[in-house]
């Protein structure tokens, strides 16, 4: 019983860091604010809508996914920060990364929300999604520069 109670506080305690954590990212981060709206609208449009639990399920993970990266790239920053105050090119590059990730989340959620929202109410071709993310592909190939041959 004792083994029972101690694993339900710690569970407890875990949860309320969580939630702390999760209240700390939404109060700093303006970006974590702006996509919970977006993804609050979207979530609401969902529900109104008549969509199978497929394309439910797939709104739902693209708006977590975002959230989630944008979680995670507040986390990178601030280890880095901590660990190194001082500019260092390759800590801006690791962050540059880090933020590149929340885009490519963003990206994929707003393939999805073209291809559910854009049939549903608007009545176009799901391959409107398909377009935008071969626009996202071949941006980064012929408009970056680097890499170990430049191509």
């Amino acid at each position: 019983m004792m083994k029972r109670i101690i694993g339900t506080k710690k569970f407890k305690d875990s949860l309320k860091f969580a939630i702390n954590g999760l209240f700390e990212v939404h109060k700093t981060q303006r970006n974590f604010r702006i996509q919970t709206f977006i993804g609050l609208i979207a979530l609401i449009t969902a529900l109104f809508l008549d969509l199978n639990g497929v394309k439910l399920l797939w709104i739902s993970f693209a708006v977590m996914l975002v959230l989630l990266m944008e979680a995670l790239n507040t986390v990178i920053e601030k280890v880095l920060d901590y660990l190194h105050p001082d500019y260092s090119e390759i800590i801006g590059i690791i962050k540059d990364i880090s933020a590149a990730v929340v885009l490519i989340a963003s990206v994929f959620s707003i393939v999805i929300g073209t291809i559910i929202f854009g049939e549903s109410i608007f009545k176009i071709n799901p391959k409107y999604g398909i377009i935008i993310a071969i626009a996202f592909l071949v941006f980064i190939k012929f408009f970056s520069r680097g890499g170990k041959n430049n191509g």
